[in-house]
């Protein structure tokens, strides 16, 4: 969904100082700010955590600080061409208090890019319980999260349910679909060689060619 013309008036003040180098995904979001939270979801092997380092090495270019999240081990090659990495802080977190204590220590820190990789399996393992209490860490993370968003842009993965007659959606349910104020659908496209890009207005088809990364728009 993209801004209406007065929230993005008023958002010009606040954009990241940065240089994005994936267009594609300020088209979709409408430019990148603090205030925003981006849910990048999608099947296993997509690309989503290709995107959100992208991101990061685009921040650090520019000498901002970016906080990384991850319920995933991070490997040497995804630290190996990244510039400033005394900007970078890692958090490895292994259940969702360990979310909640890393989103709690992010918000007291000054950074530009918050990437929350693999929330997910997190959340889905208490979202099980029989009673309240999965639902109700479930809305802790969501107020954590839009608490570190005040000050930061705050991108996370998810992955991709299938919800019938062919169609997909999001992971974790009905109670989640409001927690992101931008959410990108990357999808797999029937033809093949192609990674579909979707808001709910826009689709774009990413293919690489010759000159890189091409686009297309629907």
């Amino acid at each position: 969904m993209f801004p209406t013309p007065c929230n993005w008036l008023l958002r010009q003040n606040k954009l990241l100082k940065f240089q994005n180098t994936l267009p594609v995904l300020d088209e979709l979001v409408g430019g990148l700010h603090p205030g925003q939270i981006i849910e990048l979801c999608g099947p296993s092997g997509i690309g989503k955590s290709q995107v959100c380092w992208h991101l990061i090495r685009d921040c650090l270019n520019a000498g901002k600080n970016v906080a990384m999240i991850s319920s995933r081990k991070i490997q040497d090659y995804d630290l190996e061409n990244l510039p400033n990495l005394s900007n970078l802080s890692i958090s490895y977190v292994s259940s969702v208090y360990n979310l909640l204590i890393s989103l709690a220590a992010v918000n007291s820190m000054s950074v530009s890019l918050v990437v929350i990789d693999g929330i997910q399996p997190l959340l889905q393992a208490v979202l099980g319980s029989a009673n309240f209490k999965g639902q109700a860490l479930l809305n802790e993370v969501k107020c954590g999260i839009g608490t570190v968003s005040v000050k930061s842009l705050v991108i996370y993965t998810n992955g991709l349910v299938s919800v019938g007659d062919g169609n997909h959606g999001p992971a974790l349910g009905r109670a989640w679909e409001v927690a992101p104020s931008v959410r990108i659908m990357m999808l797999r496209d029937r033809e093949g060689g192609r990674v579909m890009w979707r808001n709910r207005e826009v689709t774009a088809r990413l293919e690489i060619g010759d000159q890189g990364v091409e686009i297309s728009w629907n």
